[in-house]
């Protein structure tokens, strides 16, 4: 086994997130310490081909750290080709992390020569930028720390890691100029033994329009459009009429931070983690091809795929509504499945609801009118697709519960999308 120790001499990484360049990237990336090998096995006029030992995704163990926004650098307008209009510095942010007391640790399932690395992890002189100085050395036991992830295909926590042939590519792309970003792998804390979420992929569009009110209706109208755009003999993935696991159509909002007004961000298209390949490339084909919906009676609302070049807000994220928590609050109400029974509690009946989808049966379900999201209507004003019962909820769990969370009658359709408190 190989065990690398990184210790930050500074007590900070100073280092941004490839997907959030605002955000910074904690714990530091398998892929970025494996470049940082690479280039001081160079430096040191070694072939760097060892390092192929370690192309897979490591353990990784480390402490407490806090998020700090960091400086922000504006690269000089000689340095910029700005277009006509545009604002000629280009802000560089350099968010970190700080508080680091305890090293972080690297660990591979494989063998490598000591005698050869040690040299290379001594030339490594920091981690992300310059102003995170950093010390590596090899040790021979993990030591038990707060933080401990592993590589889980169904894990929400994602690192980027040297993937198979990393060097040959890492190679490759320094000839030739271009930027490589690694692959991401799933990554969880075995120790947790947190049941996944029966929901996987999320495909979002940007909308012109909207409100969260009506995100039945939004919901409703993104399934007929790409229902439309799908072959006459669709899978039931989109249709949903046989009674196998099918898309939900979610309306993604802007909330749960200080300034959230609930405005909406983006419809989704969520997908079941049980699904074939072949179900998912026909879903996803007919999404793309969607190029506006039509409300029942209402207007219509263009849609458009995210710009690439442009980071997701926060509320596009699966991320955002798949982290593990022991405690949801309702985005959109939940729609009663049913009437309570007599003398039965309308919580009860939520969590007679969550046993039924497969999530545990929370410890505690308050619900109300309001939601402790800022920037979420109250609930009488949604407008589910049928008349019913609705309600916001927050539901507490004994133990962490993964998500994405969807509850109630109109799941399915964007009601009852619960995000962690």
């Amino acid at each position: 086994m190989v065990i690398i120790q990184a210790e930050f001499l500074r007590g900070c990484y100073v280092a941004a997130d490839p997907t959030a360049t605002e955000q910074p990237e904690w714990p530091p990336a398998p892929a970025r310490l494996f470049s940082a090998l690479v280039a001081s096995a160079y430096a040191l006029g070694r072939d760097p081909s060892p390092l192929s030992a370690l192309e897979t995704a490591p353990e990784v163990r480390f402490g407490p750290a806090v998020p700090a926004p960091g400086a922000v650098n504006y690269a000089p307008a000689a340095f910029i080709h700005a277009a006509k209009g545009e604002r000629p510095n280009r802000a560089i942010h350099r968010p970190q992390m700080v508080g680091i007391r305890v090293p972080v640790y690297f660990a591979w399932d494989q063998t490598l020569d000591p005698a050869w690395l040690q040299p290379v992890l001594a030339g490594v002189t920091y981690l992300g930028r310059a102003e995170s100085p950093v010390r590596l050395s090899l040790v021979q036991d993990l030591p038990v720390l707060p933080h401990h992830l592993a590589p889980d295909p169904r894990g929400e926590e994602l690192l980027r890691v040297p993937g198979e042939r990393w060097l040959a590519q890492l190679q490759a792309h320094y000839a030739s100029g271009a930027q490589l970003v690694a692959p991401y792998v799933g990554y969880s804390d075995p120790r947790q033994g947190i049941a996944p979420s029966p929901w996987g992929e999320l495909l979002v569009l940007r909308p012109d329009g909207g409100e969260l009110r009506a995100a039945a209706q939004l919901g409703d109208a993104l399934r007929r459009a790409v229902m439309s755009q799908a072959p006459t003999t669709m899978s039931p993935l989109l249709h949903g009429h046989d009674k196998v696991p099918h898309a939900a159509w979610l309306t993604l909002p802007d909330i749960g931070h200080a300034h959230a007004a609930g405005r909406v961000l983006g419809l989704g298209m969520l997908l079941p983690r049980a699904v074939s390949r072949p179900e998912r490339d026909e879903a996803v084909l007919a999404l793309s091809r969607v190029r506006d919906i039509h409300l029942e009676g209402g207007p219509r609302i263009g849609l458009q795929p995210q710009p690439a070049h442009q980071a997701n807000p926060n509320g596009l994220e699966r991320r955002t509504w798949a982290r593990a928590s022991s405690t949801w609050a309702t985005a959109t109400p939940i729609v009663l499945e049913r009437h309570p029974k007599r003398g039965q509690a309308v919580e009860a009946c939520i969590a007679d609801t969550c046993e039924r989808w497969g999530y545990p049966r929370p410890t505690i379900v308050e619900i109300g009118q309001h939601s402790p999201l800022r920037g979420v209507p109250l609930a009488r004003t949604f407008l589910p697709r049928r008349p019913g019962r609705w309600t916001h909820a927050v539901l507490h769990w004994a133990h962490p519960v993964r998500g994405p969370v969807l509850l109630g009658r109109d799941q399915h359709f964007g009601l009852g999308l619960l995000r962690p408190l």
